[in-house]
């Protein structure tokens, strides 16, 4: 496990404006609007907002580590309600597989027990949900990182909710 990257990212979030992060998305220009943000903007338009994996995506040490992050096209085909516009997303990837994006990336790239890169950052996990703040996910970042290996799975089953 790459304890050393999560714990940079939960330095990064315990600093972060709140104002700046929200647990739902990987990263978009505003709260009423769903599209691509590059690092670029995200680090120098102080209106665009981020989850933990948005943000971990600009650290130094994370693209050193093989993470970016990558457009994603919703096509119409991939939409299930009528009322619902295809657009671009942003979507974490890592180098060494391409091929996988999302909590796939992160729990291979970060080489992760199996499902504790959506406990760790997967709103649904969190009893505030979508009201997750960036702290609270830099304190479970904390708190995995501390715990001893044998007794991760354990952890991982407490919060997960699926």
């Amino acid at each position: 496990m790459r304890k050393d990257l999560l714990l940079e990212l939960a330095d990064f979030l315990e600093q972060l404006d709140p104002k700046r992060f929200n647990i739902q998305t990987w990263r978009r220009p505003n709260k009423r609007s769903v599209g691509f943000v590059s690092d670029e903007q995200l680090q120098n338009d102080c209106n665009t907002v981020a989850c933990a994996i948005g943000w971990a995506a600009i650290l130094p040490s994370w693209k050193e580590a093989g993470f970016y992050i990558d457009k994603l096209e919703v096509e119409a085909k991939h939409l299930s309600s009528p009322l619902s516009q295809p657009h671009s997303m942003s979507m974490i990837r890592w180098k060494g597989n391409p091929k996988i994006d999302s909590y796939e990336a992160i729990q291979e790239g970060l080489n992760l027990f199996p499902r504790m890169a959506e406990v760790l950052f997967d709103y649904n996990n969190y009893a505030d949900e979508e009201f997750t703040d960036a702290k609270t996910v830099a304190e479970r970042i904390r708190e995995f990182c501390s715990t001893l290996e044998e007794e991760l799975q354990n952890l991982i089953y407490s919060y997960d909710d699926h």
